[in-house]
């Protein structure tokens, strides 16, 4: 059902628009900005994992979000404290700052493009966590990176950070991977 991404991982990728071309009306339900940034972006990665979750079937909502609605956003594991490391390193001038999303975000002080995030999914396993339920009020799906990045700019109290991101909000309404 979900088209592969020709030439994944290789030099001669399909561009995003011959892939969202073969895109099938019944995967339609996925914004073509999520299909763009996590599907296609991250092919092997939801190919091997997230498929078998249906996010066909999820309900999408962009959403305004403020700096402690970013701070609720959780993962599995360490992955926080690892993010919140990594954040200092982008408002530090550390060769992290240097990544072109990391110099639009501490210009602009927002994302370049919204995260993706489930919400209240505590009743769905992830899938790469080894059997661990997703976190509430919110689960980080997309997005690790901007999110290490606007974490380290609102600890930092950033002198560019905007009161608000907008953030792909995903309801799970059913899943294969349900606890």
């Amino acid at each position: 059902m979900y088209p592969p991404v020709r030439g994944y991982g290789d030099f001669d990728v399909e561009s995003f628009e011959n892939y969202y071309a073969k895109w099938p009306e019944e995967l339609a339900a996925i914004p073509q900005q999520v299909v763009e940034d996590w599907i296609y972006r991250h092919w092997r990665d939801f190919s091997n994992h997230w498929i078998e979750s249906a996010p066909h079937l999820w309900v999408y909502r962009l959403e305004p979000f403020s700096n402690e609605q970013i701070l609720a956003i959780d993962h599995f594991g360490n992955w926080i404290r690892d993010l919140d490391a990594e954040g200092v390193e982008y408002v530090t001038g550390k060769p992290r700052s240097q990544a072109n999303f990391a110099q639009y975000m501490l210009s602009n002080g927002t994302f370049p493009v919204p995260i993706l995030v489930a919400k209240n999914a505590g009743h769905v396993v992830h899938p790469r966590s080894g059997g661990i339920s997703m976190k509430e009020p919110y689960q980080l799906i997309e997005g690790h990176c901007r999110l290490a990045c606007i974490r380290g700019m609102i600890h930092s109290r950033h002198r560019a950070l905007a009161p608000s991101h907008e953030v792909w909000v995903a309801e799970i309404l059913g899943s294969l991977h349900a606890a």
